[in-house]
């Protein structure tokens, strides 16, 4: 396995296997149930395969491992409504996005255009994390970014190398979530943190790679009035329960996530996700003095959004100069 993804001798996502086969028709298939129909053209001196795929989705970003075991060749056409991000974590692949043809290897990610027609020519030692990323969500996180309509679609430069250090930030971060799918789920597959966890893939994605809306990106962003920061203060305090995101909470205030950031940053010397934290550490601190039969620290921790008991634990302490368990056990 590639050094920029330690595992033990388990495979990513072993616990969400979808299948494992050397029947052609059979690996064609079920890798279309999660992507979209295709050719797959065993090549090579032997067509017999040894295809895996594990398969997890949370909701506008799916995970995947897949190898084929054998060449191959992968054309699908045009994705038309996603992305497919492919990170290479063993042998190599051609990947022919238009008129541009990349090698996916170790250290690379690789980002066909959804609207280009794509061929793919996968080694027979080739593994792969394959992340699909849906079209709109993309579009929907940049609108919400720089605050106007996109004329046209989103094209990311075809390869990501990732000793750039943006790059290599997004990738710790893909890391991370999949090591925490391994892990049982945690943090992803919590209610009100996977559209958090997805808003930071995408924005980071959008940052981290150069694309044909770049130059938009990183022109300064409009402040905004005290209205919007208003609106959104209240959106918090009335509903922190809510999935809320920094692009939901910009959606309803109005304005970009840039704006947003900024008009908190000037009247309140914070950011919305700090905010939203503090608020619900509130919450938690007085269910926790309300107490009730049988109640748990875990089980207030994990209402509130917060699902890494320990992380929960230092934050309370921090704000209210005792831990949670001490709160609950004096009320």
């Amino acid at each position: 396995m590639s050094p920029d993804f330690p595992f033990d001798s388990r495979l990513p996502l072993s616990d969400y296997r979808l299948f494992r086969t050397s029947d052609v028709d059979e690996a064609r298939e079920e890798v279309a149930r999660v992507f979209c129909d295709h050719q797959l053209i065993p090549l090579g001196r032997t067509a017999l395969l040894d295809a895996a795929q594990h398969s997890v989705r949370l909701r506008q970003v799916g995970f995947n491992y897949i190898r084929y075991g054998a060449e191959v060749g992968i054309v699908p056409g045009e994705l038309t409504d996603f992305y497919v991000l492919q990170a290479t974590l063993r042998g190599t692949a051609d990947v022919t996005s238009g008129c541009r043809t990349a090698l996916a290897r170790p250290g690379v990610v690789t980002i066909p255009a959804p609207h280009r027609r794509l061929a793919m020519r996968w080694r027979g030692d080739c593994e792969q994390i394959v992340l699909r990323v849906e079209r709109s969500a993309v579009e929907a996180e940049l609108r919400d970014l720089i605050d106007r309509p996109l004329p046209g679609p989103v094209e990311f430069d075809v390869t990501m190398p990732l000793h750039r250090s943006m790059a290599r930030s997004w990738w710790r971060l893909v890391r991370h979530v999949v090591a925490d799918l391994d892990d049982g789920g945690g943090l992803a597959r919590h209610e009100l943190a996977a559209g958090g966890v997805e808003h930071a893939l995408i924005t980071g994605l959008l940052l981290a790679q150069p694309h044909n809306y770049t130059a938009a990106l990183n022109a300064p962003p409009r402040a905004p009035g005290a209205g919007c920061v208003r609106l959104a203060v209240d959106l918090i305090e009335n509903q922190p329960q809510r999935a809320l995101t920094v692009s939901s909470l910009a959606r309803e205030a109005g304005v970009s996530v840039r704006a947003l950031q900024l008009g908190f940053r000037r009247n309140l010397d914070t950011t919305p996700t700090d905010y939203l934290r503090r608020v619900r550490l509130q919450r938690a601190r007085a269910e926790l003095q309300a107490g009730g039969d049988g109640l748990t620290v875990s089980e207030v921790a994990w209402r509130w959004g917060f699902t890494h008991l320990g992380r929960f634990a230092t934050a309370y302490r921090l704000r209210y100069g005792e831990p949670p368990s001490r709160t609950l056990r004096r009320f």
